[in-house]
């Protein structure tokens, strides 16, 4: 797939809409080598990628339910939400290492960080697979299950698979968000 054309036709995916095949070892790989290409001021490689698949899903539906034994308000909801979780083909969180004593400044490191699991969906898709970011759903479970550090940040849970059916996103056009400057004439709306 051309690049312009992965850009555009990205889409995301519920979880409830994929299934296996999830990206084999070989496409795993090169999906995390393209994570590694972002813009990273400083070089700092300010994130951690952690990959569950397979045992490590069964697993993880274990884990949750002992970390949120007795907070749970809505079984019913609780427990769609896990098994949702748990059919999911293929999970990789990734979070934040973030180094506070760098003068990068840590909006930047954690940009990159943003960056990085765009790049995922983003190689996903190219190579015919499909996925969604969830952002912090289980950010006190990641947190503990993954013995993050105190600084670090969870920037969000990829879940990857093949989508039942591919379908095109309706997108709006960029001219409502865009505006041109110059000194002159100032602030304008973009014109076509």
């Amino acid at each position: 797939m051309e690049a312009i054309e992965a850009l555009m036709t990205r889409r995301s995916y519920p979880r409830s809409s994929l299934v296996q095949p999830a990206p084999d070892q070989s496409a795993l790989e090169k999906i995390l080598q393209a994570a590694m290409t972002v813009p990273d001021h400083g070089n700092l490689k300010p994130w951690r990628f952690v990959v569950i698949r397979n045992q490590g899903m069964k697993d993880l539906e274990v884990v949750l339910r002992a970390m949120y034994e007795g907070q749970v308000e809505d079984e019913i909801y609780f427990n769609r939400f896990i098994q949702e979780i748990i059919n999911t083909p293929m999970m990789i969180c990734v979070y934040t290492t973030l180094n506070t004593n760098h003068t990068v400044s840590i909006l930047d490191q954690q940009l990159a960080g943003g960056a990085a699991c765009e790049h995922i969906l983003l190689a996903a898709h190219a190579m015919g697979f499909g996925g969604i970011w969830h952002t912090q759903e289980t950010e006190t479970a990641l947190r503990q299950m993954l013995q993050m550090g105190e600084e670090d940040q969870v920037l969000g849970v990829i879940s990857l698979g093949t989508p039942k059916r591919t379908s095109q996103a309706k997108r709006k056009s960029f001219v409502d968000f865009t505006f041109e400057w110059n000194q002159e004439s100032g602030l304008r709306p973009w014109k076509q």
